[in-house]
């Protein structure tokens, strides 16, 4: 099953410039076989998902990009919004809560930049990051940052041993189903997408 995990509407999240019939319209058209919603502190109602899912004849589930003190954090499996800004800890208690799953959302973005020579980073230094260690991954496949981010994250998750989750963070049409996530089972709901999530059962795809 072949899902964009990462993305924002107009709905939601003012910086994009995609609706939400925008967005399944260029799903369809990147042969997708669902999307993931994850507005900025906003998530979806039930209903809304449902009835664009069958509008167009694809999956719409319901997730969230949360902004904490120590980053952005992606949650799949979460129905309540969180009231207020919170550390990795505290989100990561509410994640346990509810049997959702966290990931650190671009975990590196901009820091080539300034290059890594520069900022004299490791890989131990990167993996000292405390956020890292409330969250159940790292997003290493991300649209909208640069290859070599992507794999410093890559290699941080590896050895760290944590999830490696890709999603296109689009926020236009041109940006959707540029990272994919393909899964060995079908999922029909918010928390079937956490349980495979968790089960690390997929392979990533970067198609744009």
């Amino acid at each position: 099953m072949r899902l964009d995990l990462h993305i924002h509407t107009t709905l939601g999240s003012a910086c994009s410039s995609m609706s939400p019939d925008e967005m399944m319209k260029s799903a369809l058209e990147a042969d997708l076989d669902g999307v993931c919603i994850t507005e900025h502190n906003r998530i979806w109602k039930p209903e809304q998902a449902d009835g664009l899912s069958q509008k167009y004849g694809i999956a719409v589930f319901r997730g969230i990009e949360i902004t904490t003190t120590g980053g952005d954090i992606l949650v799949f499996g979460l129905d309540e919004e969180p009231q207020g800004m919170m550390t990795p800890h505290q989100l990561r208690q509410r994640v346990d809560e509810a049997q959702a799953v966290a990931i650190a959302a671009h975990p590196f973005r901009g820091f080539l930049l300034f290059g890594f020579g520069m900022l004299q980073m490791s890989v131990d230094d990167a993996k000292d990051n405390p956020t890292f260690s409330q969250v159940h991954g790292l997003e290493i496949c991300n649209s909208k940052v640069t290859d070599e981010e992507n794999e410093f994250a890559r290699t941080v998750a590896e050895m760290m041993g944590l999830i490696k989750l890709g999603g296109s963070d689009a926020h236009d049409i041109d940006g959707v189903g540029s990272c994919v996530t393909v899964f060995d089972s079908v999922i029909r709901s918010d928390n079937d997408l956490a349980r495979a999530i968790l089960t690390g059962k997929f392979s990533l795809e970067r198609c744009k």
